[in-house]
């Protein structure tokens, strides 16, 4: 859609892959009154379960073939999981608060393209209570409950390219196996941190710090930029949409008519880019379909709602099976 993207070019590999010997490992990053630790048991066992975390990017890319852009096949298959890192975080005192903080990071994403990629999933355990913060897209925050009656196999699909997650109960046949947890050291985020190149870098500090000032709907970024807002905002209509229409394909062509008019505009067109980005990503991994190049110097507001009218922006089948498990849970909460 955008033009061929750059292959990969993996420049940071030593920061992402980083070893520390375990005797040199701290936990120190957090704020007072909390503590940090590397517990494998307990967080083996709380582990979310998870489909297409290993195999999701090369599996789109056979997939869909040509109906995606050159440039993002490439990149997808040249994407590797590097692996899921953890730590426990306890507010100190009496029945103290926990949360497991997960990280998924890969060496690379292809939608939008660039190195390094540090997907969050931070589960809160309270007494018998147990619920998620995930990154749904773009760092955009959403909270699910894990421990919902008659939702034994309630996990996240990861979405290929994006690598964020979506809910959804998931079958044994294509449950994530043999997931390893390896410790979220102070090294480690110290290393993602530096990353000098802001695209490669991670970007969630505060919360990593503080994890229970998380909100959700909200953002894992401590100030989330104009762009991230307003697909965060467009999103957020999209997802109420999809739980209100029995069919996914109306429910999503509804809920881009709503984040169009209500987080962008006639009083917000500076939005527009952002609001354009998300929608050429959403074609670029398959989601849906736009047969005409999107670029905001080029598309205004009458020009989208003719295409949403017309039918041109539609969902593909790809992405209604992807939707299809998230919108039937959302709307039993």
């Amino acid at each position: 859609m955008r033009g061929l993207q750059e292959l990969a070019n993996k420049k940071h590999t030593d920061r992402i892959r980083l070893f520390v010997r375990p005797e040199d490992m701290t936990f120190q990053e957090h704020e007072g009154g909390f503590s940090a630790e590397y517990d494998r048991d307990l967080l083996q066992q709380h582990l979310p379960l998870t489909s297409g975390v290993l195999t999701g990017d090369q599996n789109l890319a056979d997939a869909l073939g040509t109906m995606i852009p050159e440039g993002t096949r490439e990149a997808l298959r040249d994407t590797n999981f590097v692996g899921v890192f953890g730590r426990v975080v306890k507010q100190k005192g009496f029945r103290g608060n926990i949360c497991l903080q997960y990280f998924y990071v890969w060496d690379y994403q292809a939608v939008p393209a660039h190195e390094g990629d540090y997907e969050p999933i931070f589960v809160y355990l309270d007494g018998s209570r147990r619920h998620a913060i995930y990154d749904l897209v773009h760092y955009c925050s959403r909270r699910v409950d894990l421990m919902k009656p008659g939702k034994d196999n309630l996990g996240f699909r990861m979405i290929p390219g994006w690598h964020s997650f979506l809910p959804a109960n998931l079958s044994d046949s294509e449950l994530d196996k043999g997931l390893e947890i390896h410790p979220l050291s102070d090294q480690h985020l110290l290393s993602w941190w530096s990353i000098p190149d802001e695209e490669a870098r991670l970007k969630v500090e505060g919360f990593i710090r503080d994890p229970f000032l998380m909100e959700a709907p909200g953002h894992f970024i401590d100030q989330p930029d104009e762009n991230s807002q307003t697909m965060c905002c467009s999103f957020l209509h999209i997802e109420n949409a999809l739980s209100e229409f029995e069919d996914p394909k109306e429910g999503l062509v509804e809920g881009i008519k709503r984040a169009l008019s209500n987080c962008v505009g006639l009083l917000a067109l500076y939005r527009l880019g952002a609001f354009i980005q998300l929608l050429g990503e959403m074609n670029d991994i398959g989601i849906v379909k736009i047969p005409a190049p999107l670029s905001s110097g080029g598309v205004n507001l009458a020009v989208i709602g003719a295409m949403l009218r017309d039918g041109f922006v539609s969902l593909t089948k790809a992405g209604s099976s992807l939707l299809d498990g998230f919108y039937k849970d959302e709307e039993e909460d």
